[in-house]
């Protein structure tokens, strides 16, 4: 299906070809005014900041305003965030949704860590400005209900001890990365090697048997030491996990969450001129993770509601808590049977830089990434051939049953999936008066192939899918005064059709998409921007395989996101930002029930409906004096969604049936996110509390209708060369979700409780 140009793609190439006139008419301009980032940069603590308030960054020359965040290698290495999820909970507007512990199987969200900004999972990930997610991919949902629409888990994409800095962008403040980023984007960018050789051992231990060891070592070679490299090795890894239950308010294990998690990295760049320079990035990241599918509910564990659960799945609707009270105990068969789930990843990234002009950088750049996913659903048929139960965990047979019970295929792998993409892409920026061009296009080729076992049959039976992709950009930041950027921008995106597999020939199509954003400096402690953007994301492969009503095809994703913010200084040591976002999806994908006029009845089905989605986000920043400084942040969350194109949804829909919670998200999720970041330095000690206070949610849903959860630690520097740390997760051991499946039921997916490490950094 072939887009047409719309009137609102023409005004943003007319606007940019009028400021190009503008540029000739303005012969006598300001040569001051052509600081695409680095204008007028100001240092508050660690962090540049341009005359907008926006923190500089390597990749910042990308941006064209809106509400970002930018966490720093100094801020990793303090607080010792572990992975980059546990990095930007602290950022206002960025949710996470998982079962509570690390693995996750391919094609199901719910088991998946999965994450959204400002209520919106279309979240495009990116490491050192390049996407990393799969065209081809059905790793996150199974049904576009429950699909997660990043594509990525962040925790296996990079080590910690790679990351130099991540960048949280909510909304369309970065549309050069692609249409589809409506709810934000996180560019994770890797660190580089520096004039002095230089390597660090670091060691820590904590909560359940939980231990993680990193190495690096980085620095320069040559005579004039224009070869940096960086290199890291690193290991995480943990037992099974604990958590404090919302139902019964006790302590539990959560079996089958144990993991193990290696990650190696390689960065070299070569320096040729200062406006020409090659680097080379090689990633390797696996992982063998426990996969439980939930935690049990202790309300029914015993012998006699273990027979009743298995008795009632014999019958008509005996699948499901919502019949069968309890009914998620007999997946801890999978926990005590050792399924699990694993990945293997290999990226890598070739960028040649061949001109760099006032901040922009004009590459050519090869990535090639493989990634490679496996697991194993080990457990019993819970009925035996010869019509006995399999026997309850914690009775005297269970130990000779598991023992003896003969697996079909051992431990083979009943489910594999590779995802392959490589691609090419050329960008030129080029500045010309007060006009800062920039221009871009990325050829891809994806492809996914899966072999699934046949449990009928004990075969193996594989299918493959794969698509072309064509990505353009081109967009005119215009200074048109020392205080005022004007920079529209349009996007070309180009999908062929799906190739092989259940989809093929379907799913193809061209679309272009403008943009348009402006900030402007009051003064030196106030500005503002404001941001528009159409947002266009084709379906993905496995929104093929979902029923319709009636048989109809669903039709790509569009809309709109608007997006407005204020910036101001309160003196020298405080400072507001205010940004609402909201989102207007003329066609978005939901799973849902509808009226079904084949069945007379309502069925759940995949429809393009009305999605109304809006966010506001408020934080200050104080700093009391040179030792004491404290970040507050609000945010709040809703959506709306509306039936069209005559279809009719189910007006007695409710959380306890069995349609989709999709568009029940204002019930699945807290109305209300409060922030608070504390810190002290002095000197050789650094210590932080960070609070996360979540309120307004559902008792149907979650087991608490608020929740407090503190993180703490604390910092000292025996010498220059040596430190040492304490951290805390989660202080006070709060018991808390943030998932919900009707079938599964209350509390299945709880987050973990208090976890303490210790540990010690080396520098050599």
């Amino acid at each position: 299906m072939v887009k047409r140009i719309s009137a609102a793609t023409v005004a943003a190439v007319v606007a940019v070809l009028l400021g190009g006139i503008h540029s000739v008419a303005s012969a006598g301009f300001d040569e001051n005014l052509n600081a695409y980032t680095l204008d007028t940069v100001v240092v508050e603590g660690s962090q540049a900041k341009n005359k907008f308030g926006d923190t500089v960054t390597e990749q910042s020359y990308y941006r064209t305003g809106g509400d970002v965040k930018v966490i720093t290698r100094e801020e990793i290495e303090k607080r010792h965030y572990h992975d980059v999820t546990d990095a930007i909970k602290r950022v206002p507007g960025v949710t996470f949704t998982n079962a509570g512990y690390r693995g996750g199987e391919y094609g199901y969200n719910s088991y998946n860590n999965s994450m959204a900004i400002n209520g919106d999972s279309r979240v495009i990930v990116l490491v050192d400005g390049r996407r990393v997610d799969n065209s081809t991919s059905t790793r996150f949902g199974d049904r576009a209900a429950a699909a997660g629409r990043t594509m990525v888990d962040l925790n296996q994409l990079v080590s910690m001890a790679d990351v130099e800095k991540i960048e949280v962008i909510k909304g369309p403040g970065a549309s050069v990365y692609g249409a589809d980023a409506t709810g934000g984007v996180i560019n994770i960018i890797t660190r580089k090697g520096g004039d002095k050789n230089e390597g660090t051992v670091e060691v820590s231990t904590g909560s359940w048997k939980k231990h993680i060891y990193n190495l690096t070592y980085s620095g320069s070679a040559g005579a004039d030491k224009s070869w940096k490299y960086f290199v890291s090795a690193s290991r995480n890894m943990a037992g099974d996990s604990r958590y404090h239950d919302g139902l019964t308010g006790e302590d539990h294990t959560y079996t089958g969450t144990s993991y193990k998690e290696d990650g190696v990295s390689v960065r070299l760049d070569k320096e040729f001129t200062d406006k020409q320079n090659l680097r080379v990035w090689y990633n390797h990241k696996d992982g063998h993770d426990g996969y439980p599918i939930t935690a049990r509910d202790w309300r029914y564990w015993s012998e006699s509601d273990w027979n009743r659960i298995i008795e009632r799945t014999t019958r008509p609707g005996g699948y499901g808590n919502t019949d069968n009270p309890g009914y998620r105990n007999l997946f801890s068969l999978d926990a005590l049977s050792g399924s699990y789930n694993a990945y293997r990843n290999n990226d890598l990234d070739i960028t040649y830089t061949f001109d760099k002009d006032n901040g922009m950088e004009s590459f050519v750049r090869y990535y090639n990434q493989k990634h490679h996913y496996w697991g194993v659903d080990r457990y019993p048929d819970w009925v035996l051939p010869d019509g006995s139960y399999v026997p309850f965990p914690d009775s005297a047979q269970w130990e000779s049953f598991i023992r003896n019970y003969n697996f079909p295929r051992g431990l083979d792998p009943t489910t594999v999936y590779d995802e392959e993409n490589h691609g090419v892409q050329l960008q030129y920026g080029k500045s010309v008066g007060i006009h800062d061009l920039l221009t871009s296009v990325t050829y891809d080729k994806a492809k996914t192939s899966r072999v699934r076992l046949n449990r009928a049959t004990q075969k193996y039976e594989t299918t493959k899918v794969d698509r072309k992709t064509v990505y353009g950009y081109l967009q005119d930041k215009i200074h048109l005064t020392d205080r005022w950027d004007f920079t529209p921008a349009v996007r070309f995106s180009h999908y062929s059709d799906y190739v092989g597999g259940a989809y093929s020939d379907v799913g193809g199509g061209t679309t272009y998409t403008p943009t348009l954003n402006t900030q402007y400096a009051f003064s030196d402690s106030l500005s503002a921007y404001l941001g528009w953007t159409k947002v266009y994301r084709p379906l993905k492969a496995r929104d093929y395989s979902i029923k319709t009503p009636n048989g109809d095809s669903l039709r790509d994703e569009e809309g709109n996101v608007y997006t407005i913010g204020i910036r101001k200084d309160i003196g020298d040591k405080t400072n507001v930002s205010v940004h609402y976002d909201w989102t207007d999806m003329s066609n978005a994908v939901t799973y849902y029930s509808v009226w079904d006029s084949s069945a007379a009845d309502f069925a759940n089905k995949a429809v393009n409906a009305r999605e109304k989605k809006k966010s506001f986000n408020i934080t200050m920043d104080h700093q009391f004096d040179d030792h004491w400084n404290l970040s507050l942040a609000y945010t709040y969350l809703h959506d709306k969604w509306q039936a069209k194109d005559g279809m009719q949804f189910d007006p007695d829909i409710s959380l306890n049936s069995n349609s989709n919670v999709n568009t029940m998200i204002n019930q699945l999720r807290p109305a209300n996110h409060y922030t608070a970041n504390v810190s002290y330095e002095n000197g050789k000690w650094y210590t932080g509390l960070l609070a996360n206070w979540y309120t307004g949610a559902s008792k149907e849903a979650f087991t608490h209708s608020r929740a407090l959860v503190l993180d703490w630690n604390v910092n000292y520097d025996f010498r220059k060369d040596m430190s040492a740390y304490l951290t805390i997760t989660n202080l006070t051991n709060q018991a808390y979700e943030n998932a919900y499946s009707a079938y599964n039921g209350l509390g299945a997916a709880p987050q973990p409780g208090r976890a303490i490490m210790i540990g010690m950094k080396y520098k050599f």
